[in-house]
């Protein structure tokens, strides 16, 4: 048994493709994920809830083994009919009072674009947070409201949406691996951390 958590990005996005890899050399290895925010999964893994987590990084406990994933960069998306769909790209402070609907103020996502988007001097309007990115994207698809989401979410998807470049706002994050320092890892979570990254 591996017991992985993660945020909804990972769970979503990179977790299911690499289960299904890793159960065609190891069938008999079975999986517990859980999706649940980046401090949360820090705090299982800490309790040993959890074995392995997938978080953003930086953490905020040295306690952790920390093995860097992947970059990963997070973009505005808009239904394909709202008026900014039109354009290629927008400028940041075309985004100033709009509807966002946004991650959960606690996630570690909404930090850093609550922060970047501070930096950059915008002040959106969040009318909604949603914990999932399926509902995130189907808000937006049917609604004039904005968001900012991983774009492992959206690239390659017909989802209805469209990615704008926004001048003057480039968010990006860092994924990794944790586990507990100190606690050795099963050889299958070894296995699957290293499959992972």
């Amino acid at each position: 048994l591996v017991r992985l958590g993660g945020g909804a990005t990972a769970v979503s996005f990179l977790v299911p493709q690499a289960i299904a890899e890793f159960s065609r050399n190891y069938p008999g290895v079975r999986f517990e994920v859980r999706e649940e925010g980046s401090r949360d999964v820090e705090h299982d893994v800490l309790s040993e809830r959890l074995e392995l987590g997938i978080v953003t990084l930086p953490t905020h406990s040295r306690e952790f083994e920390v093995r860097p994933l992947r970059r990963d960069r997070i973009v505005l998306i808009a239904a394909s009919s709202h008026p900014l769909a039109k354009k290629k790209s927008v400028d940041a402070r075309d985004l100033q009072g709009r509807g966002l609907v946004g991650f959960d103020s606690e996630s570690a996502i909404r930090r850093l674009i609550d922060d970047s988007l501070h930096k950059a001097g915008i002040e959106m309007n969040v009318q909604m947070e949603l914990r999932s990115i399926a509902a995130i994207l189907e808000m937006v698809s049917h609604t004039h409201m904005l968001a900012f989401v991983s774009l492992l979410g959206v690239e390659g998807r017909d989802l209805g949406v469209r990615i704008l470049e926004v001048r003057g706002v480039s968010i990006q994050r860092r994924l990794a691996v944790i586990h507990k320092l100190g606690r050795p890892l099963s050889p299958a979570a070894s296995a699957f951390a290293s499959l992972l990254g």
